[in-house]
């Protein structure tokens, strides 16, 4: 684990390590990932793509692209520049300040939580901190966020 020192100029960041053992593939900048938290492949290191059924495994945003059975960094906590959304089918609007949950793609973020609900994630989501240009035709596009995983 990385904690950023005390520093006037820029968001302090949590970063943490994960083994990318998603078999779909490699994790990429922007995507949630989470801890492997059944099977035999809990270890605490051992990481998946977010989907809305692993949020309590929920650690961050990946901060590069990492190759299956490699290794990487994810922000835990504190601004990440680059989170991946996605269009999720239906007309919903991602706006600065909105609270992101995992999406319809594996690893992708979209919002439709409400304050009140905020505990069925356990407390870790992603806010947006910028409002992404139209994404209705793209399969996926980026904000920047603040992460709250820890």
């Amino acid at each position: 684990m990385i904690v950023q020192h005390l520093n006037r100029n820029d968001a302090e960041r949590v970063i943490v390590s994960f083994k990318n053992v998603d078999g779909s593939g490699s994790v990429t900048l922007g995507m949630g990932v989470c801890l492997v938290v059944s099977g035999a492949s809990i270890d605490g290191l051992s990481a998946v793509k977010a989907t809305g059924a692993l949020a309590r495994g929920f650690i961050g945003v990946a901060k590069n692209n990492v190759a299956i059975n490699d290794f990487g960094n994810v922000t835990s906590w504190g601004f990440a520049d680059s989170v991946m959304i996605s269009n999720v089918g239906s007309s919903i609007t991602i706006t600065r300040g909105d609270m992101l949950k995992a999406g319809a793609v594996a690893g992708t973020f979209f919002s439709s939580v409400t304050e009140q609900a905020v505990s069925t994630l356990h407390y870790r989501y992603v806010i947006a901190a910028t409002t992404p240009t139209a994404i209705s035709g793209a399969p996926e596009a980026y904000v920047s966020g603040i992460v709250r995983a820890l």
